[in-house]
């Protein structure tokens, strides 16, 4: 009988050949009754094991996080902020207290997804070197070991965070995952794994994907369109790709835009023909849905499970209204095609409670209810109290 890992490497030699006869691969028996973290209603647990880790959360606060109707959280890992030296036999230092953060969701009956987060710098650097590929391959081959005995029912891995490789790179990024795919199947069979497409896990990233044939995977998009309306006032973008970080009070949708005038923070000379290109497109609940429709029909397309575990706007700049009107358009259009969803983020800049923005506030936090109702759960936090 073919072992679920002979099934694996054979899937593996056949998608490493670019993707040729995938769709004959064998699948191999499953129990129909298996039952794998659902994901369908997240938040993102961020500034916790990445950035200047101020924002840790406890039990408690999760309970919390669960009785107000979400169903899982996704801890990013930056390594290296953590003191990984990027290197195959290193180990990661704060390897017990994530476990034990891990442990304290499941504890708290919401379902946890591990995600390797790495800054862009590194992860550039990691890309375009074979010793960097092999570092996360040994990297995910150790936390894999590590959390392994965690329940398969609660616990799921996602392979790297927005994998750039844009340009002649792209050809780099399915292989490189099939890597870090085998690693994590090696030592941990039974775990949900999620992959993505390149290009900062755009859906222009994934729609060329090929996915793989592993009944025990799933497949992540990031949303955060139009950039000029979610990265308002985003002082770290690039002018050359956006003027987004620039403008400041843009309204959602597009057409409450019309006849008011948002503010620079200084003058740029692509700036005004961007907002027109935003009045132009009509971005409202229509557009929206129209963008999320073409990532479902991806994934009915190939039969798979998809998930979009980020999306979110920039709480400083952006007129809250028009932020959770966006929120709200979203997550609608995400479950009309069936797509679960995390949003970015829980209680930072992005952050959908009062104290958002605020480290070091553990236990304290409260959700605003503009959040809960843009997010369908007011009804559940209400009956939970």
């Amino acid at each position: 009988m073919t072992s679920r890992r002979d099934w694996l490497r054979r899937a593996l030699t056949l998608a490493a050949a670019g993707g040729k006869g995938l769709a004959s691969a064998a699948t191999p028996p499953t129990d129909a009754s298996r039952k794998l973290p659902v994901l369908a209603r997240g938040l993102n647990l961020t500034h916790w094991f990445e950035y200047e880790r101020g924002q840790s959360v406890s039990e408690a606060e999760m309970k919390s996080l669960r009785a107000c109707g979400f169903d899982h959280v996704r801890v990013p890992l930056d390594p290296v902020i953590c003191g990984w030296p990027v290197r195959a036999d290193a180990r990661l230092p704060v390897a017990g207290e994530l476990r034990r953060a891990l442990e304290a969701a499941v504890a708290a009956d919401l379902d946890v997804v591990l995600d390797l987060h790495l800054e862009p710098a590194d992860k550039a650097r990691i890309e375009s070197s074979a010793d960097g590929h092999a570092a996360v391959v040994g990297l995910w081959r150790q936390l894999a070991r590590l959390l392994r005995d965690l329940p398969t029912t609660r616990v799921a891995f996602e392979l790297f965070n927005e994998p750039q490789f844009y340009g002649l790179s792209a050809m780099r990024w399915p292989a490189f995952q099939q890597r870090l795919w085998a690693a994590i199947r090696d030592e941990a069979p039974g775990h949900l794994v999620l992959l993505t497409g390149h290009q900062g896990s755009s859906p222009e990233g994934l729609a060329r994907l090929v996915p793989l044939p592993d009944p025990l995977a799933a497949y992540v998009f990031h949303y955060y369109a139009p950039y000029l309306f979610t990265h308002q006032g985003a002082h770290w973008m690039d002018t050359r790709y956006s003027t987004a970080g620039l403008h400041q009070d843009v309204r959602y949708p597009s057409r409450e835009q019309i006849g008011r005038t948002a503010r620079l923070s200084r003058p740029h000379p692509r700036a005004g023909q961007e907002m027109a290109d935003y009045l132009a497109q009509d971005w409202g609940p229509g557009r929206i849905a129209k963008d999320l429709r073409l990532a479902g029909d991806w994934a009915r397309r190939h039969g798979v499970r998809l998930l979009c575990n980020e999306f979110g706007v920039l709480r400083a700049a952006a007129d809250p209204a028009s932020r959770y009107r966006w929120i709200s358009d979203v997550r609608r259009a995400l479950e009309s095609e069936r797509i679960g969803w995390t949003i970015w983020d829980y209680t930072d800049i992005f952050g959908i409670t009062v104290e958002s923005g605020q480290p070091l506030r553990q236990g304290s936090r409260r959700m605003e209810r503009e959040a809960l109702d843009a997010l369908g759960l007011s009804s559940v936090a209400q009956a939970a109290r």
